[in-house]
């Protein structure tokens, strides 16, 4: 069933580099099925991926069940546009039903929106002199990050207040520029702050404003925080920025500023993410599923469970392609994300739950006639969002409900 909602109106896998002579991590994004249709959607989220903390881990949870079923009784509702624009997207929802993410504007520019839970859709707007803007995370307070230019050009950390005003969370000393991606409800958020010229720091933002550098005793030399749980600890990846796009999955304690590697898929390569994390430690993202160079093999969405010396292997969608990648997780450890289809580069939303015989792949709704969808979060309440392409070809933010 396909509902479009009148009254209103993105993780995933990804290879990464640095632009040429400059601070910006770009972030060439593959598991959208839609460089196409989001090519306007400069993005410079750099590692994306949310934390667990650093455990010991013990045991091999079972491989993922890869019977796939469409959950009955599921309903996809587009999110809408921002007055003269073309696309959007959904990042993040709170367990109040609202909603953040971003949209091209009448002007060309992105900027940061609200999705309220009645349908009313919100600008969130630029800091001052600024051009565009970018919402990634919400708490249940309704406090949103992200990040903006400024009047200066410089990309800064932000933070909007329910009310929404727009505060700039500043940059660690003498540096210039940030980006915050996920917020915990008493305050505290992370991102990544560029260092030098090909070299960035996973930072973390205190409630008071205070921000540390927590990445800079990292494995690969660069890292990023995508996520942060209510108990402090953090999850992300540690890299580095050349040809080789090695990416490698880490959690930082609650106290901590050294991150520790979570272990890939056996027999798996170099390559893998973490982009959500709920309180119980429970931490999903992907990781490559073959050995050698990480171009020359998919990924598959995973599942890294306290006390368990390898992620489990949530699987792909039976007879699609063999690709998946995991966004978010609730308190109930229900997953979401998407998998390749039998159509070459299409992507379905997914769900991933487990059952009294292991985990089942769900295949969410997508837009009448349309080829890609992906959930990129998923409140305690089970209510997904996402976006996925329309009858006209650009994607939209949507819900699942």
């Amino acid at each position: 069933m396909v509902v479009e909602s009148p009254k209103i109106g993105f993780l995933t896998t990804a290879l990464i580099e640095a632009e040429s002579g400059g601070d910006r991590l770009v972030v060439k994004w593959f598991g959208q099925g839609c460089n196409d249709r989001m090519r306007g959607l400069s993005r410079s989220k750099s590692a994306f991926l949310a934390g667990l903390a650093a455990v010991t881990l013990t045991a091999i949870e079972p491989p993922a069940n890869a019977n796939a079923v469409v959950l009955p009784g599921r309903v996809i509702v587009s999110l809408g546009l921002l007055p003269g624009g073309t696309t959007s997207r959904a990042t993040a929802v709170n367990d109040q039903g609202v909603i953040v993410g971003y949209g091209d504007t009448a002007g060309g520019g992105n900027h940061a929106i609200r999705w309220n839970p009645d349908g009313h859709i919100t600008d969130l707007g630029t800091l001052p002199g600024g051009t565009y803007s970018y919402a990634y995370g919400i708490n249940n307070r309704g406090d949103i990050v992200g990040y903006a230019n400024n009047s200066g050009g410089n990309e800064r950390a932000v933070r909007w207040a329910p009310n929404g005003t727009i505060t700039d969370l500043g940059s660690l000393p003498g540096r210039t520029s940030g980006y915050a991606y996920g917020i915990n409800d008493v305050g505290a958020v992370v991102g990544y702050i560029p260092i030098q010229s090909k070299t960035y720091h996973a930072a973390k933002w205190q409630p008071d404003g205070t921000v540390s550098d927590i990445g800079a005793e990292s494995p690969l030399g660069s890292t990023s925080a995508a996520a942060i749980n209510n108990h402090g600890v953090a999850v992300g990846i540690t890299y580095e920025v050349s040809p080789g796009h090695y990416h490698e999955a880490v959690t930082w304690s609650a106290a901590g500023d050294k991150p520790t590697v979570l272990p890939p898929l056996p027999g798996g390569g170099p390559r893998s993410s973490a982009q959500s994390i709920n309180d119980k430690g429970v931490i999903v993202g992907y990781s490559q599923s073959g050995p050698g160079a990480p171009t020359n093999y998919p990924v598959h969405a995973v599942l890294w469970g306290p006390g368990a010396s390898a992620p489990t292997d949530l699987g792909t969608l039976p007879g699609g392609g063999d690709d998946s990648f995991a966004n978010g997780v609730n308190a109930a450890g229900v997953v979401v994300g998407a998998s390749a289809t039998k159509d070459p580069g299409n992507r379905d939303a997914v769900l991933w739950r487990r059952g009294k015989n292991g985990w089942r792949i769900v295949s969410l709704p997508r837009l009448p006639g349309r080829d890609y969808s992906e959930a990129t979060a998923i409140n305690n309440g089970g209510e997904v969002v996402g976006e996925a392409s329309t009858a006209s070809g650009p994607g939209v933010a949507v819900r699942w409900e």
